[in-house]
Formats: C-alpha cells, structure tokens, sequence
C-alpha cells in the first residue's frame, strides 16, 4: 500500500498544472513503467529478471497481435484495437463530476478510453473503487442511434437503447459495457468525451482501472480533446529507461510541443497507429538499409512493445556488424532468444555508436541502453529481433525510446525526437 500511496502522491503533484499559451492549453502528469517501484501494478513478489522475461512475452505477445489484426485488414491500413493489457505504462487522470482518480494503462495502440463500471457483472480486482456513474453528475449513456455509437466499431444496440460495446482485444483480454460521455480531468483541464464503462472486463490489465487509448482515431482523448476544447492535437512524452526508478512524463497540448537543439522530425503515416519510415542503421561506419526500394511506412512506433522489430537482413547485418566488435565476449542469451549477447562484465567491450535513420533526414543516435539490456547475471542482450517474411511492418519498441522526448504532431503529421534525461 505505501508505493500505491506514494505513486498517488506523485500523480497528484505532477497533474496539478495547465499552461495557457496565448488561448492554446497545455498540461503534463506522470506516466510510469508498470514495473517500477512507483506503480500500483507491480508484482512485489518477483525478482528484476522476472518482471524483464515477463516485459518480453507480453512484448511478443503484442507484437504477434498487431501482426494479426495487420492481416484482417484491406490494403495498408493499420487499426486498432490490439492488446493494451500488454501495455508497459500507467498514467493517471480524474473522471467525473466530482472527480474521480483514475489509474490505467496508457496504450498508443488504441482509441476509446474505458474504466471499470458499476454494477459490475464480471470485473477483475483493481487498486482503487470501482467507478460508479450514479455518482457523476455529468456522466450521460451515449444513445446507439447517435454518430458517437456508429462510428466505433464492436458496438450493438442495447435493451433501453444504449451503446453496447464489445472490446475483445488480441490476447483475448477484453472489456464490455456500455458508450457513455463523461468529464475527463488532466491537470485543471477538463473536457467531456465518449468513454467506455466496462461491467465485464478480464485479463492482463494488472490492478488498473482501464484503459488510456492514445491511437490517432477520432475516439482517441488526443483527438476529442481537440475537437471539444482548445486543446492541439498533439501530444508527447518522455519514458524512462527500464534501470530507472523515477517516473516519466506524458504531456497534450501546447506542452506537448518538442522543440530546441537535437530534435529531429520523420513523417507520420496516414493510419490511426503511428506509422513511421526507417530507412536504414548505422553500426559505426557500416550502414544496413531496409532495401533496394524503402517501403514508406515500413515501421510503428508503439509505447506499450518492449522490444524492436527489424527487418531480417537489416538484423542480421547490424548483429554481423555487432559481433565483430564484442568478439570473444559474446555469450549465448540463455532464453535462446536473442541474436546477439556479451558479458557486460568485460571492460574492453566498447558498443559503437549506432543511428537509425528514419525518412525526412531524422537521425536518431542509440546510446548502448537503447540497445542492450542485462537479461541475467552476466548476460546482456541486443533487444532488436527479427521480423519473419509474413510480418507486415516492423515495431520501434519502448526500449529504444527511452531518455527521448517524443512528440506526435497528429496536426502536422510529424513525429520528432530529442534526446532528454525523462527520469
């Protein structure tokens, strides 16, 4: 109980401020790794290596469901909804009128936000009260004839004529209740939007309310923020690495705005997931390209998947490039899992600067914690893998996010980089 009161604390500290820039608002909180030491979801009971090989299934997990869902869709287009109980990070928001703390996972890879609701048929243990909607004066069930209901899919008309949805997400984890318009608050900014109001809900969602969806679509809350107040549609945050013990931050709005020395900006694609270009990596002076023809929006960048996926003879040309470097220090992943291990107890291994280069000249340098994570005692690991022939894009992970701000420009369609201590 004391790290969910002091994760609280911490919460309602850094979610206590919006800035007006000249009619534009902008307002920052915390967003935190499940894992750490802060989070309400953390499993006490489990060792460092624990939580890291159970951070890598769901990583997987995620990844093949992505995959998936890629495959069930026409032409490029890549929708959501995917696995947000596989999501790696939490962050906190008010919901209602009086407000009530609201703990969940924050998922770039999906739309509508949902909580838990009363009366809850079936719903699993969460750290703070369920919410009760009889409580909130300004919670209001959305009618299924309205274009709120017909515009998310997995929606059926209920028996007094209310919004049914029905989220059942890759790894089977889902949520199920009825579309409903409440007030959301982050900082002093408040905004009424169609939220989810789960009566049944299962599966990886740790002791979490719910769910955050940050996916571009228009039931988003970076989208219906813009649309219902003066708030931009951008967004942006800052996560820190998985050895630290400190928070990160998730910002909307005009604090969301990255700018200053070092940043560099790569297009967005067009789809509701953030699709993006790598064109190839440096390892040292040796480059590996995707191919002959880069395929535009080869790649997403998504907060909730721990490790990176590549294409395989990118992979495998960075790994050969690697390897040269650790040579007799290279060690085998006692997972059988990863290509490319050494000893980080060996002090004449130096890992050589790496850059992904990503359309539009964005050249982002790797520092090692970027790449390699200690996996056992005595073993660190390259956290790329390969993509298989049948993988439809590839995935920038959360790993090689880390110590970046990044900020998603969903007006400009830009995605930018800047090196930045998050913790």
């Amino acid at each position: 109980m004391a790290a969910i009161s002091i994760f609280f604390s911490l919460l309602l500290i850094s979610a206590a401020f919006t800035t007006v820039y000249g009619g534009g608002i902008g307002f920052s909180t915390s967003l935190i790794h499940r894992d750490s030491p802060l989070s309400p979801i953390r499993n006490q009971s489990l060792s460092h290596y624990d939580r890291l090989n159970n951070a890598i299934r769901r990583s997987i997990s995620r990844a093949d469901a992505l995959f998936q869902r890629a495959a069930t869709l026409t032409g490029n287009s890549i929708e959501s909804s995917i696995s947000p109980g596989g999501g790696e990070y939490v962050m906190s928001v008010s919901l209602g009128t009086p407000p009530v703390p609201y703990v969940a996972i924050a998922d770039t890879g999906s739309d509508p936000a949902w909580t838990q609701c009363k009366p809850c048929k079936q719903c699993y243990p969460q750290s703070e009260p369920v919410f009760d909607p009889k409580k909130s004066s300004s919670f209001s069930p959305v009618p299924c004839t309205s274009d709120s209901c017909t515009s998310v899919s997995d929606t059926t008309c209920g028996d007094q004529q209310s919004c049914d949805y029905s989220f059942v997400y890759g790894d089977q984890t889902y949520s199920k209740g009825e579309l409903a318009t409440d007030t959301i608050t982050i900082g002093s900014t408040s905004v009424n939007m169609v939220i989810g109001c789960g009566h049944e809900s299962g599966g990886g969602f740790g002791t979490t309310s719910g769910v955050i969806g940050l996916a571009g679509g228009d039931m988003s809350i970076v989208t219906q923020m813009s649309k219902k107040s003066s708030v931009s549609r951008k967004f942006s945050y800052c996560l820190p690495s998985v050895s630290s013990q400190g928070s990160g931050k998730i910002n909307f709005g005009e604090d969301a705005v990255v700018s200053g020395s070092g940043v560099v900006s790569t297009p967005l694609g067009p789809s509701t997931m953030y699709q993006i270009t790598l064109e190839a990596i440096s390892v040292g002076n040796e480059r590996h390209a995707v191919g002959k023809a880069v395929a535009e929006n080869n790649m997403i960048i998504d907060s909730g998947t721990t490790l990176t996926y590549i294409p395989k003879d990118m992979h495998d040309g960075v790994v050969s490039s690697m390897a040269k470097i650790i040579g007799s220090k290279r060690v085998n992943d006692p997972g059988n899992f990863f290509a490319l291990c050494y000893s980080p107890d060996s002090d004449d291994v130096n890992i050589p600067s790496v850059t992904a280069h990503f359309a539009g000249g964005a050249n982002v340098e790797l520092p090692k914690e970027n790449m390699f994570i200690t996996v056992a005692d005595g073993v660190s690991c390259l956290m790329f893998t390969a993509m298989t022939e049948s993988d439809p894009f590839g995935i920038w992970g959360n790993i090689a996010q880390a110590n970046f701000l990044i900020g998603y420009d969903l007006e400009q369609k830009s995605l930018s980089f800047k090196p930045t201590a998050c913790a």
